[in-house]
Protein backbone atom coordinates (compact mmCIF):
# COMPACT_ATOMS: atom_id res chain seq x y z
CA UNK A 1 0.00 0.00 0.00
CA UNK A 2 1.19 3.31 -0.36
CA UNK A 3 0.59 6.89 1.15
CA UNK A 4 1.25 10.44 1.62
CA UNK A 5 0.65 13.15 3.65
CA UNK A 6 -0.88 16.46 2.83
CA UNK A 7 -0.20 19.56 5.08
CA UNK A 8 -3.22 22.03 4.59
CA UNK A 9 -1.82 25.76 5.73
CA UNK A 10 -4.45 28.17 6.49
CA UNK A 11 -2.17 30.53 7.07
CA UNK A 12 1.04 31.70 8.54
CA UNK A 13 1.88 32.33 12.49
CA UNK A 14 1.39 36.57 11.51
CA UNK A 15 -1.01 36.35 8.73
CA UNK A 16 -4.71 35.53 9.35
CA UNK A 17 -5.23 33.23 11.89
CA UNK A 18 -3.27 35.47 14.13
CA UNK A 19 -5.74 38.70 13.09
CA UNK A 20 -9.15 35.99 13.70
CA UNK A 21 -7.61 34.79 16.97
CA UNK A 22 -7.88 38.12 18.18
CA UNK A 23 -11.44 38.91 17.03
CA UNK A 24 -14.55 37.29 16.48
CA UNK A 25 -14.56 36.62 13.25
CA UNK A 26 -14.56 32.87 11.99
CA UNK A 27 -17.16 33.70 9.41
CA UNK A 28 -14.74 35.76 8.12
CA UNK A 29 -12.59 33.02 7.54
CA UNK A 30 -15.01 30.55 5.64
CA UNK A 31 -15.58 33.79 3.50
CA UNK A 32 -11.99 34.49 2.57
CA UNK A 33 -11.80 30.91 2.36
CA UNK A 34 -14.51 30.04 -0.72
CA UNK A 35 -12.96 32.97 -2.36
CA UNK A 36 -9.71 31.93 -2.04
CA UNK A 37 -8.25 31.27 -6.40
CA UNK A 38 -6.76 27.81 -6.88
CA UNK A 39 -3.36 27.74 -7.80
CA UNK A 40 -0.85 24.79 -7.42
CA UNK A 41 2.95 24.47 -6.86
CA UNK A 42 3.97 20.45 -7.46
CA UNK A 43 7.20 18.45 -7.54
CA UNK A 44 7.52 14.86 -9.21
CA UNK A 45 8.38 12.44 -5.88
CA UNK A 46 7.52 8.94 -4.82
CA UNK A 47 4.44 8.22 -3.04
CA UNK A 48 4.97 7.02 0.07
CA UNK A 49 2.62 7.64 3.55
CA UNK A 50 0.07 10.01 2.71
CA UNK A 51 -1.55 12.32 5.36
CA UNK A 52 -3.43 15.44 5.25
CA UNK A 53 -2.21 17.93 8.12
CA UNK A 54 -3.88 21.52 8.24
CA UNK A 55 -2.36 24.43 9.85
CA UNK A 56 -0.64 26.97 8.44
CA UNK A 57 1.89 28.06 11.32
CA UNK A 58 4.68 26.25 13.60
CA UNK A 59 3.50 23.24 13.84
CA UNK A 60 2.87 22.68 10.02
CA UNK A 61 6.48 23.54 9.39
CA UNK A 62 7.65 20.70 11.95
CA UNK A 63 5.04 18.69 10.51
CA UNK A 64 6.62 19.19 6.78
CA UNK A 65 10.41 18.69 7.64
CA UNK A 66 9.98 15.66 9.60
CA UNK A 67 6.80 13.48 8.39
CA UNK A 68 9.13 14.24 4.62
CA UNK A 69 12.38 13.21 6.62
CA UNK A 70 10.41 9.93 7.83
CA UNK A 71 9.41 9.01 4.13
CA UNK A 72 5.97 10.28 4.18
CA UNK A 73 4.90 12.24 0.72
CA UNK A 74 4.16 15.73 1.91
CA UNK A 75 1.62 17.93 0.37
CA UNK A 76 1.02 21.39 1.75
CA UNK A 77 -2.99 22.57 1.36
CA UNK A 78 -3.37 26.30 1.86
CA UNK A 79 -6.38 28.24 2.19
CA UNK A 80 -5.31 31.51 0.40
CA UNK A 81 -2.93 31.87 -1.79
CA UNK A 82 -0.88 34.65 -0.53
CA UNK A 83 -0.11 32.42 2.51
CA UNK A 84 1.01 29.49 -0.49
CA UNK A 85 2.91 32.10 -2.42
CA UNK A 86 4.78 32.83 0.73
CA UNK A 87 5.33 28.99 2.00
CA UNK A 88 6.57 28.69 -1.74
CA UNK A 89 8.99 31.00 -2.12
CA UNK A 90 10.63 29.92 1.34
CA UNK A 91 10.51 26.73 0.98
CA UNK A 92 12.19 27.10 -2.92
CA UNK A 93 14.76 29.17 -1.38
CA UNK A 94 16.05 26.89 0.61
CA UNK A 95 15.32 23.07 -1.51
CA UNK A 96 12.45 21.88 1.34
CA UNK A 97 11.81 22.93 5.23
CA UNK A 98 14.72 22.33 7.96
CA UNK A 99 13.99 21.49 11.38
CA UNK A 100 16.15 22.10 13.94
CA UNK A 101 16.00 20.08 16.64
CA UNK A 102 18.57 18.59 19.61
CA UNK A 103 19.13 14.57 17.89
CA UNK A 104 19.48 16.51 14.57
CA UNK A 105 18.27 18.54 11.71
CA UNK A 106 15.54 16.62 9.61
CA UNK A 107 15.02 18.17 6.33
CA UNK A 108 12.38 17.78 3.51
CA UNK A 109 10.66 19.06 0.47
CA UNK A 110 6.74 18.84 0.07
CA UNK A 111 5.34 17.26 -3.03
CA UNK A 112 2.89 19.65 -3.62
CA UNK A 113 2.27 23.35 -2.12
CA UNK A 114 -1.39 23.80 -3.73
CA UNK A 115 -4.95 26.19 -2.83
CA UNK A 116 -6.70 23.36 -4.86
CA UNK A 117 -8.09 20.76 -2.61
CA UNK A 118 -8.72 17.89 -5.36
CA UNK A 119 -5.16 17.75 -6.21
CA UNK A 120 -4.07 18.15 -2.32
CA UNK A 121 -6.88 15.73 -0.66
CA UNK A 122 -7.54 12.70 -3.23
CA UNK A 123 -5.72 9.87 -2.39
CA UNK A 124 -4.73 10.95 0.95
CA UNK A 125 -4.89 8.33 4.08
CA UNK A 126 -4.82 10.81 6.90
CA UNK A 127 -5.87 14.45 6.92
CA UNK A 128 -4.57 16.08 9.92
CA UNK A 129 -5.60 19.45 10.60
CA UNK A 130 -3.30 21.59 13.09
CA UNK A 131 -5.11 24.57 12.85
CA UNK A 132 -7.62 27.22 15.19
CA UNK A 133 -10.52 24.84 16.72
CA UNK A 134 -12.75 27.27 14.60
CA UNK A 135 -11.46 26.70 11.33
CA UNK A 136 -12.37 23.01 11.40
CA UNK A 137 -15.85 23.67 10.53
CA UNK A 138 -14.96 25.32 6.85
CA UNK A 139 -12.21 23.26 6.01
CA UNK A 140 -14.00 20.21 6.30
CA UNK A 141 -16.51 21.21 4.10
CA UNK A 142 -13.78 22.01 1.49
CA UNK A 143 -12.32 18.36 1.74
CA UNK A 144 -15.62 16.70 1.83
CA UNK A 145 -15.99 16.08 -2.08
CA UNK A 146 -12.34 14.97 -2.01
CA UNK A 147 -12.20 12.62 0.44
CA UNK A 148 -10.87 8.73 -0.50
CA UNK A 149 -12.30 5.74 0.59
CA UNK A 150 -11.03 4.64 3.92
CA UNK A 151 -9.18 7.84 5.00
CA UNK A 152 -8.41 8.98 8.67
CA UNK A 153 -9.53 12.54 9.50
CA UNK A 154 -8.57 14.49 12.75
CA UNK A 155 -7.11 17.14 14.44
CA UNK A 156 -4.52 17.20 16.37
CA UNK A 157 -5.08 19.13 19.01
CA UNK A 158 -8.82 18.58 18.86
CA UNK A 159 -10.44 20.46 21.49
CA UNK A 160 -14.36 21.21 21.32
CA UNK A 161 -16.03 18.14 20.11
CA UNK A 162 -14.48 17.80 16.80
CA UNK A 163 -16.14 14.06 16.02
CA UNK A 164 -19.15 16.14 16.27
CA UNK A 165 -18.28 19.22 14.02
CA UNK A 166 -17.08 16.63 11.70
CA UNK A 167 -20.11 14.22 11.30
CA UNK A 168 -22.23 17.13 11.23
CA UNK A 169 -20.22 18.40 8.02
CA UNK A 170 -19.16 15.19 6.24
CA UNK A 171 -22.73 13.23 7.09
CA UNK A 172 -23.45 10.01 5.44
CA UNK A 173 -19.71 10.27 3.72
CA UNK A 174 -18.43 8.85 7.23
CA UNK A 175 -20.36 5.32 6.46
CA UNK A 176 -20.55 5.40 2.75
CA UNK A 177 -16.64 6.14 2.47
CA UNK A 178 -15.49 4.08 5.54
CA UNK A 179 -13.80 7.31 7.34
CA UNK A 180 -12.36 7.13 10.98
CA UNK A 181 -12.49 10.32 12.77
CA UNK A 182 -9.66 10.96 15.18
CA UNK A 183 -8.24 13.43 17.67
CA UNK A 184 -5.15 14.05 19.94
CA UNK A 185 -5.36 15.78 22.94
CA UNK A 186 -2.32 17.80 22.66
CA UNK A 187 -0.18 19.22 20.01
CA UNK A 188 3.42 16.96 20.56
CA UNK A 189 5.71 20.44 20.00
CA UNK A 190 6.84 23.29 21.35
CA UNK A 191 8.44 24.73 18.19
CA UNK A 192 8.60 28.32 16.44
CA UNK A 193 9.01 28.62 12.67
CA UNK A 194 12.54 30.54 12.10
CA UNK A 195 11.95 31.74 8.36
CA UNK A 196 8.30 30.99 6.53
CA UNK A 197 8.38 27.80 4.22
CA UNK A 198 11.97 27.31 5.11
CA UNK A 199 13.13 26.24 8.70
CA UNK A 200 11.59 25.85 11.92
CA UNK A 201 12.83 25.07 15.65
CA UNK A 202 11.69 22.09 17.47
CA UNK A 203 12.25 23.07 20.86
CA UNK A 204 10.88 19.79 22.65
CA UNK A 205 8.64 17.02 21.72
CA UNK A 206 5.82 14.99 24.20
CA UNK A 207 6.58 11.56 24.81
CA UNK A 208 3.19 10.79 24.17
CA UNK A 209 -0.06 12.30 22.87
CA UNK A 210 -3.17 10.07 23.95
CA UNK A 211 -5.44 9.55 20.70
CA UNK A 212 -8.77 8.50 20.21
CA UNK A 213 -11.02 7.22 17.46
CA UNK A 214 -14.63 6.86 16.23
CA UNK A 215 -15.91 4.78 14.91
CA UNK A 216 -14.07 2.62 18.30
CA UNK A 217 -12.37 -0.20 15.99
CA UNK A 218 -9.34 -2.12 17.24
CA UNK A 219 -7.77 -2.40 13.76
CA UNK A 220 -8.67 0.88 12.72
CA UNK A 221 -7.02 1.86 16.15
CA UNK A 222 -3.46 0.04 15.56
CA UNK A 223 -3.58 1.15 12.09
CA UNK A 224 -3.81 5.15 13.11
CA UNK A 225 -1.25 4.63 15.83
CA UNK A 226 1.18 2.71 13.34
CA UNK A 227 0.62 5.64 11.15
CA UNK A 228 1.36 8.35 13.53
CA UNK A 229 4.28 6.69 15.06
CA UNK A 230 5.69 5.61 11.89
CA UNK A 231 6.45 10.01 10.31
CA UNK A 232 6.86 11.59 14.19
CA UNK A 233 10.42 11.71 16.13
CA UNK A 234 10.17 11.24 19.85
CA UNK A 235 6.51 10.88 20.27
CA UNK A 236 4.15 7.91 20.41
CA UNK A 237 0.50 7.95 19.68
CA UNK A 238 -1.40 5.66 21.89
CA UNK A 239 -5.09 5.39 20.41
CA UNK A 240 -7.65 4.11 23.19
CA UNK A 241 -11.02 5.01 24.86
CA UNK A 242 -13.77 7.16 23.74
CA UNK A 243 -13.55 10.26 21.96
CA UNK A 244 -14.90 12.48 24.79
CA UNK A 245 -11.41 11.57 26.73
CA UNK A 246 -10.01 14.15 23.75
CA UNK A 247 -13.08 16.46 24.32
CA UNK A 248 -12.40 16.71 28.16
CA UNK A 249 -9.42 16.75 28.25
CA UNK A 250 -7.87 19.15 30.84
CA UNK A 251 -5.91 21.82 28.35
CA UNK A 252 -7.12 25.06 26.84
CA UNK A 253 -10.52 24.69 27.52
CA UNK A 254 -9.72 24.75 31.32
CA UNK A 255 -6.58 26.76 31.35
CA UNK A 256 -7.12 29.46 29.36
CA UNK A 257 -10.74 30.91 30.84
CA UNK A 258 -9.46 29.50 34.27
CA UNK A 259 -6.05 31.47 34.48
CA UNK A 260 -7.44 34.37 33.11
CA UNK A 261 -10.43 34.65 35.49
CA UNK A 262 -8.08 34.34 38.24
CA UNK A 263 -6.00 37.54 36.96
CA UNK A 264 -8.77 39.18 36.56
CA UNK A 265 -11.87 38.74 38.24
CA UNK A 266 -11.38 41.90 40.49
CA UNK A 267 -10.07 44.28 38.34
CA UNK A 268 -10.96 47.52 38.88
CA UNK A 269 -11.43 48.47 35.14
CA UNK A 270 -8.48 50.81 35.44
CA UNK A 271 -5.19 50.49 32.91
CA UNK A 272 -2.37 49.07 34.09
CA UNK A 273 1.57 49.46 33.15
CA UNK A 274 2.72 46.15 32.61
CA UNK A 275 1.34 42.86 31.23
CA UNK A 276 1.00 40.47 34.10
CA UNK A 277 2.73 36.84 33.68
CA UNK A 278 -0.02 34.03 33.06
CA UNK A 279 0.90 30.94 34.78
CA UNK A 280 3.79 32.23 37.13
CA UNK A 281 0.79 34.60 38.59
CA UNK A 282 -0.86 31.29 39.55
CA UNK A 283 -1.66 31.89 42.98
CA UNK A 284 -4.10 29.65 45.60
CA UNK A 285 -6.86 31.52 44.67
CA UNK A 286 -6.29 30.55 40.42
CA UNK A 287 -5.30 27.14 41.61
CA UNK A 288 -8.27 26.17 43.48
CA UNK A 289 -10.32 27.41 39.88
CA UNK A 290 -8.04 25.26 38.06
CA UNK A 291 -8.43 22.42 40.32
CA UNK A 292 -12.26 22.88 40.81
CA UNK A 293 -12.53 23.25 36.89
CA UNK A 294 -10.77 20.05 36.33
CA UNK A 295 -13.09 18.62 39.41
CA UNK A 296 -16.32 19.47 37.22
CA UNK A 297 -14.73 17.44 34.17
CA UNK A 298 -13.12 14.60 36.39
CA UNK A 299 -17.21 14.29 38.11
CA UNK A 300 -18.64 13.22 34.52
CA UNK A 301 -15.83 10.61 34.07
CA UNK A 302 -18.06 7.71 35.75
CA UNK A 303 -21.97 9.06 34.88
CA UNK A 304 -20.22 8.66 30.96
CA UNK A 305 -18.87 5.17 31.96
CA UNK A 306 -21.99 3.58 33.64
CA UNK A 307 -24.56 5.77 31.82
CA UNK A 308 -23.57 5.17 28.04
CA UNK A 309 -20.26 2.62 28.68
CA UNK A 310 -17.71 4.74 27.74
CA UNK A 311 -14.40 3.91 28.34
CA UNK A 312 -12.83 6.76 29.79
CA UNK A 313 -9.66 5.59 31.02
CA UNK A 314 -7.31 7.66 29.79
CA UNK A 315 -9.21 10.88 31.08
CA UNK A 316 -6.73 12.72 33.53
CA UNK A 317 -7.06 15.78 36.13
CA UNK A 318 -5.22 18.56 35.24
CA UNK A 319 -3.03 18.09 38.20
CA UNK A 320 -1.48 14.81 37.28
CA UNK A 321 -1.19 15.81 33.60
CA UNK A 322 0.98 18.83 33.83
CA UNK A 323 3.15 16.41 35.90
CA UNK A 324 2.89 13.80 33.03
CA UNK A 325 3.68 16.62 30.79
CA UNK A 326 6.29 18.36 32.12
CA UNK A 327 7.34 17.16 35.78
CA UNK A 328 10.83 17.67 34.74
CA UNK A 329 10.34 21.62 34.54
CA UNK A 330 7.72 21.79 37.50
CA UNK A 331 10.20 22.68 40.77
CA UNK A 332 6.75 22.17 43.05
CA UNK A 333 4.50 19.62 42.82
CA UNK A 334 2.35 19.47 45.56
CA UNK A 335 -0.58 21.96 44.64
CA UNK A 336 -2.30 23.12 41.55
CA UNK A 337 -1.07 26.84 42.07
CA UNK A 338 2.44 25.53 42.31
CA UNK A 339 2.63 23.12 39.93
CA UNK A 340 1.63 25.74 37.18
CA UNK A 341 3.53 29.17 39.13
CA UNK A 342 6.89 27.05 38.96
CA UNK A 343 6.92 25.36 35.48
CA UNK A 344 10.78 26.65 33.91
CA UNK A 345 8.78 25.85 30.38
CA UNK A 346 5.72 28.63 31.27
CA UNK A 347 8.15 31.01 32.59
CA UNK A 348 7.80 34.72 31.23
CA UNK A 349 4.96 33.86 29.28
CA UNK A 350 2.28 36.98 29.89
CA UNK A 351 -1.53 37.28 29.59
CA UNK A 352 -2.31 39.26 26.15
CA UNK A 353 -3.20 42.13 26.55
CA UNK A 354 -4.42 45.77 24.20
CA UNK A 355 -2.30 48.87 24.58
CA UNK A 356 -3.65 52.33 24.81
CA UNK A 357 -3.02 55.33 23.06
CA UNK A 358 -0.81 56.44 25.77
CA UNK A 359 1.48 52.72 26.34
CA UNK A 360 -1.09 51.62 29.41
CA UNK A 361 -2.97 48.30 29.01
CA UNK A 362 -5.95 46.77 29.68
CA UNK A 363 -6.84 42.61 28.70
CA UNK A 364 -7.63 41.78 25.58
CA UNK A 365 -10.90 39.76 26.45
CA UNK A 366 -11.35 39.56 22.13
CA UNK A 367 -8.58 36.99 21.52
CA UNK A 368 -8.30 32.94 21.54
CA UNK A 369 -8.67 32.60 25.32
CA UNK A 370 -12.06 33.67 24.98
CA UNK A 371 -13.23 33.33 21.23
CA UNK A 372 -11.81 29.99 20.42
CA UNK A 373 -11.44 28.23 24.29
CA UNK A 374 -15.24 28.89 25.23
CA UNK A 375 -17.14 28.03 22.10
CA UNK A 376 -14.77 25.06 21.36
CA UNK A 377 -13.70 24.73 24.54
CA UNK A 378 -15.23 25.53 28.37
CA UNK A 379 -18.91 25.45 27.01
CA UNK A 380 -18.83 22.30 25.31
CA UNK A 381 -17.24 20.67 28.83
CA UNK A 382 -20.54 22.78 30.88
CA UNK A 383 -22.85 21.31 27.59
CA UNK A 384 -21.74 17.74 28.33
CA UNK A 385 -22.00 18.51 32.54
CA UNK A 386 -25.47 19.70 31.79
CA UNK A 387 -26.19 16.39 30.00
CA UNK A 388 -24.73 14.42 32.73
CA UNK A 389 -26.74 16.16 35.13
CA UNK A 390 -23.73 17.30 37.20
CA UNK A 391 -23.81 20.69 39.51
CA UNK A 392 -20.79 22.88 37.96
CA UNK A 393 -20.49 25.68 40.23
CA UNK A 394 -16.75 27.10 39.52
CA UNK A 395 -18.00 26.22 35.42
CA UNK A 396 -20.77 28.46 35.63
CA UNK A 397 -18.78 31.32 37.48
CA UNK A 398 -16.05 30.94 34.76
CA UNK A 399 -18.24 31.09 31.87
CA UNK A 400 -20.54 33.56 32.87
CA UNK A 401 -17.49 35.93 33.45
CA UNK A 402 -15.77 35.44 30.21
CA UNK A 403 -19.24 35.62 28.44
CA UNK A 404 -19.54 39.24 29.73
CA UNK A 405 -16.47 39.97 29.42
CA UNK A 406 -16.02 38.84 25.46
CA UNK A 407 -19.59 39.73 24.58
CA UNK A 408 -20.12 35.89 23.87
CA UNK A 409 -23.10 34.26 25.19
CA UNK A 410 -23.48 30.53 25.71
CA UNK A 411 -24.67 29.44 29.44
CA UNK A 412 -28.02 31.81 29.57
CA UNK A 413 -30.51 30.57 32.80
CA UNK A 414 -28.88 27.64 34.01
CA UNK A 415 -28.53 25.58 30.34
CA UNK A 416 -26.50 25.74 27.21
CA UNK A 417 -28.63 28.00 25.20
CA UNK A 418 -27.34 31.45 24.59
CA UNK A 419 -27.16 32.93 21.43
CA UNK A 420 -23.65 31.83 19.98
CA UNK A 421 -23.92 27.90 20.45
CA UNK A 422 -24.76 28.09 16.57
CA UNK A 423 -20.99 28.92 15.86
CA UNK A 424 -19.81 26.36 18.91
CA UNK A 425 -18.44 23.03 19.05
CA UNK A 426 -21.86 22.20 21.88
CA UNK A 427 -23.52 18.95 21.82
CA UNK A 428 -26.58 21.58 22.17
CA UNK A 429 -26.13 22.79 18.62
CA UNK A 430 -25.96 19.56 16.80
CA UNK A 431 -29.44 18.62 18.41
CA UNK A 432 -27.94 16.41 21.32
CA UNK A 433 -30.12 16.86 24.14
CA UNK A 434 -29.65 13.49 26.18
CA UNK A 435 -26.56 11.94 26.92
CA UNK A 436 -27.22 8.35 24.61
CA UNK A 437 -26.69 11.02 21.93
CA UNK A 438 -22.48 11.44 22.70
CA UNK A 439 -22.56 7.14 22.64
Amino acid sequence: QTSSVVLFSGTSEKGFFDQALTTRQPTMFARRLLQSQVRAFSTARPSHLQVTVCGGGNAAHVAAGMFTSKGADVKLFFSFDEEAERFRQGCEKNNGVTVAYKDGDMHGKPSAITTNPEEAIAGSDMILMITPAFAHEPILHQIKPHLSEGAFVGAIPGPGAFDLMAKHVLGTDLQDKDITLFAGTSLPWACRFKEYGASADLLGAKSNVPTTITPVNDAKAKQLQSMLDQIHVRTIFPVKGHFLNTTLWPTNAIIHPGVSYGIWHDWDGKPVTEAPLFYQNCNEFTGNVLNELSNETMAMKPVLESRIGADMSTLMHIADYQIDCYGHSIADKSSVHQIFATNDAFRGLTMPMTTLDDGTLVPNFHMRYFTEDLPHGLAVLRNIAELCEIETPMMDKVLLWSQEKSGLEYLVDGKIQGKDVPTSGCPARFGITTLEGLA
